[in-house]
C-alpha cells in the first residue's frame, strides 16, 4: 500500500517545500518575541493583593449647602463692634468758704464700627456720638452735643496701602444755648446748623496690626449747611450771612485722618484719637482732635478722660466775638475751642464672634470636597 508518506520520503523536494509553507502560517500566528509581556506590568494578583485606594474624591453639588456657605461667607466678612456707655458726675458743697454751685451731669456715648472685608474690596463704617446733660444752679443745660458718621470704601492695591475713598457727615442732635449772666439764653446752633459733610478720594495706609489708620486725599469737596434761616441769617457758622445763599457754602481742598488706638497695662487702658483735617485752597486749614482715655476697672464699670479741640476760623467763638466787639482783630488761638470731661460710669463692649475664614473658591463654585 502507498501512502503520502511514501511519496514524500521518495520526493524529498516536495517534502522540503511543504514544510516551508506549513511554518508560514505557524509563524504568523505565534511569534514568541512580540507575545511576551515583561513580567513587571502583570498585576500579581494571586502572590500579594493590589494596594488598596484610601483615598476617594468626587464632587457634589448641594443648593441648601450653597446657602448655608453663603450665609458663612456674610458671617465671616462682616464684624461689628457697639459700644455704649454712661457717665455721671456729681458736686456738691456744704458751707464751704470758696463757694460754689452744685452741679449733676450726665453723659451718654455710642461707638458703633462695622467692617466689611473682601480679599479685595472692603469698608469700614464708624458713628461715634456723645450728648450730655448738666443741673446747676436750677438750670438744666446741655454741656456736650454731637455725632460723626464715617463710610470709608477701599480698594486693596499692597499690603498696607488702599485705594479709598470717604464720606463724613458731622453734626448735632439738639439745640444749644448760650448762658450770658443777668440775660436770657440765646439760641446758639441746632441739628444741620450747622452740619457738614465731606466726600474726598486718596489713599489709606494701615499696618497689619491695624493700630494706626491714615487717609490722605488731595482732592476733597466739603459742604456747610445751616438749615435754619435765623441762624442763616445770624451768620457765625462758616456761612457769610451777605451771600446769596446763606444756607449752603462749598469748598474744595485737601483732607487727612489719623485714627490710633492702643491697649496697655494689660489691657486695662485704653487710648484713641481721632485726627481730622481740611485744608481749603484759598483758606487756612481747619481740624478737629478727639482724644479718650479709658480705664477698664471690670468688664462693665469704668472711667474715662476725653479732650476735644476743633480749630476753624470760619466760626465765631466767644472769645474771638469778644475782641471784635471792643473794635480789635481776634488771634488765630481765640478760634480754639477745647471741651474737657472726667467721668466714671458704666461702658459695655458688644462685638460679633469671630468666623473661620473660608476658601474663596469652595464658596463660589458651591461644591464640596469629600475625603474618605
Amino acid at each position: 500500500m502507498i501512502t503520502k508518506l511514501h511519496i514524500l520520503l521518495k520526493n524529498p523536494w516536495l517534502a522540503a517545500a511543504l514544510l516551508f509553507l506549513a511554518a508560514g502560517p505557524a509563524s504568523a500566528q505565534f511569534n514568541p518575541k512580540k507575545q511576551a509581556v515583561p513580567l513587571e506590568t502583570v498585576p500579581d494578583t494571586l502572590i500579594k493583593p493590589a494596594k488598596p485606594t484610601t483615598e476617594l474624591r468626587f464632587e457634589l453639588y448641594s443648593d441648601a449647602y450653597d446657602k448655608y456657605l453663603r450665609k458663612l461667607r456674610s458671617k465671616q466678612r462682616n464684624s461689628y463692634t457697639i459700644k455704649p456707655g454712661l457717665s455721671v458726675t456729681q458736686v456738691s458743697f456744704t458751707n464751704w468758704q470758696q463757694g460754689g454751685d452744685n452741679s449733676f451731669s450726665g453723659l451718654a456715648s455710642l461707638i458703633f464700627e462695622h467692617n466689611y472685608t473682601a480679599p479685595v474690596f472692603s469698608i469700614k463704617t464708624v458713628f461715634d456720638a456723645k450728648y450730655g446733660l448738666m443741673r446747676t444752679t436750677g438750670q438744666t443745660r446741655k454741656n456736650v452735643d454731637y455725632f460723626n458718621l464715617s463710610v470709608t470704601p477701599s480698594w486693596n492695591i499692597s499690603e498696607r496701602w488702599k485705594l479709598s475713598s470717604a464720606l463724613m457727615w458731622k453734626s448735632q442732635f439738639t439745640k444749644s444755648y448760650d448762658y450770658p449772666k443777668d440775660a436770657p439764653k440765646v439760641w446758639k446752633s441746632s441739628f444741620m446748623a450747622p452740619g457738614t459733610i465731606e466726600i474726598s478720594g486718596g489713599f489709606t495706609y494701615e499696618p497689619p496690626s491695624k493700630k494706626i489708620n491714615i487717609f490722605l486725599s488731595p482732592i476733597a469737596g466739603k459742604f456747610i449747611f445751616v438749615l435754619n434761616d435765623s441762624l442763616a441769617r445770624k451768620g457765625g457758622l462758616g456761612i457769610d450771612p451777605a451771600k446769596e445763599n446763606p444756607k449752603f457754602k462749598a469748598q474744595i481742598g485737601a483732607q487727612a485722618r489719623i485714627i490710633y488706638k492702643t491697649q496697655f497695662a494689660k489691657n486695662k487702658i485704653e487710648y484713641a484719637t481721632q485726627l481730622d483735617g481740611f485744608w481749603n485752597y484759598e483758606l487756612p486749614p481747619s481740624a478737629t482732635w478727639n482724644n479718650t482715655v479709658n480705664f477698664k476697672f471690670t468688664d462693665v464699670i469704668t472711667a474715662s478722660v476725653i479732650v476735644n479741640m476743633i480749630y476753624n476760623d470760619q466760626i465765631t467763638t466767644p472769645k474771638a466775638q469778644e475782641k471784635r466787639d471792643q473794635g480789635r482783630i481776634p488771634k488765630p488761638w481765640d478760634y480754639l475751642q477745647i471741651y474737657q470731661s472726667v467721668g466714671f460710669g458704666l461702658n459695655f463692649n458688644i462685638a460679633s464672634k469671630p468666623h473661620k475664614p473660608i476658601q474663596e473658591s469652595t464658596i463660589t463654585r458651591s461644591r464640596l470636597k469629600y475625603k474618605q
